[in-house]
C-alpha cells in the first residue's frame, strides 16, 4: 500500500515538474503587444502636443546654496540664508564635501551653528517685512539663520527690509 502511494506521488510530481515548451516572442510581436497597452498610450506624445524639455544651463546646484560642516552638506534655495555671521561665512556656498543629507537631517546634526526662522508666505514674497528685532537677536547668536516655511527652507524675496537684515 505504501509503495503504491509512493509510486503515484512520484508520477504526479514528475508530470507537474515538466514545463511546457513555448515559442520565444519576436521583437515584432512584442512591439505589437505594446501598441495595445494602455500605459504605452499614456506615455507616448500625441501629434501636435508640446514636449517638455529642460534648458541645459539650469541645475538644482546653480539654483541653490550649499551648506557644509566638513563631513556632510545640504542644499537650500538661494535667498533662504538670511543671516550669516562672519566666522560662519566659510560654511556657506562652498564646494560640497562629504555626504549629501536632507535639510532636516543636516539641520538636526548642526543645531550648534544653524538656526531657522519661520516666515509667513507673505514675508517670503516680500509683501511683509521681517521684524527688525529678530535681526538684532541673530547678531548676538553667531549662528547662520535660514528662513523656513512649514519646516522647509524657502527663498526670501529681496526687499528693502530683507536687505537691511542680511547686511547686519
Amino acid at each position: 500500500m505504501k509503495s503504491l502511494l509512493f509510486l503515484s506521488l512520484t508520477l504526479a510530481a514528475g508530470a507537474l515538474a515538466q514545463t511546457p515548451i513555448t515559442a520565444r516572442i519576436t521583437p515584432q510581436a512584442l512591439a505589437k503587444l505594446q501598441q495595445h497597452s494602455p500605459m504605452e498610450r499614456l506615455m507616448s506624445a500625441k501629434e501636435g502636443e508640446a514636449t517638455v524639455t529642460r534648458p541645459d544651463d539650469q541645475s538644482i546646484i546653480k539654483q541653490s546654496m550649499i551648506l557644509h560642516d566638513g563631513k556632510n552638506w545640504t542644499l537650500v534655495p538661494k535667498g533662504a540664508v538670511i543671516f550669516v555671521p562672519k566666522p560662519m561665512s566659510a560654511r556657506v556656498d562652498a564646494k560640497p564635501v562629504g555626504t549629501l543629507l536632507p535639510f532636516t537631517e543636516f539641520l538636526t546634526q548642526n543645531r550648534a551653528w544653524i538656526t531657522t526662522n519661520e516666515v509667513s508666505f507673505n514675508q517670503a514674497a516680500g509683501e511683509e517685512p521681517l521684524p527688525a528685532e529678530r535681526a538684532a537677536f541673530w547678531a548676538k547668536q553667531d549662528k547662520i539663520v535660514i528662513a523656513v516655511h512649514q519646516n522647509g527652507p524657502i527663498s526670501i524675496n529681496v526687499s528693502q527690509s530683507a536687505q537691511a537684515i542680511t547686511q547686519r
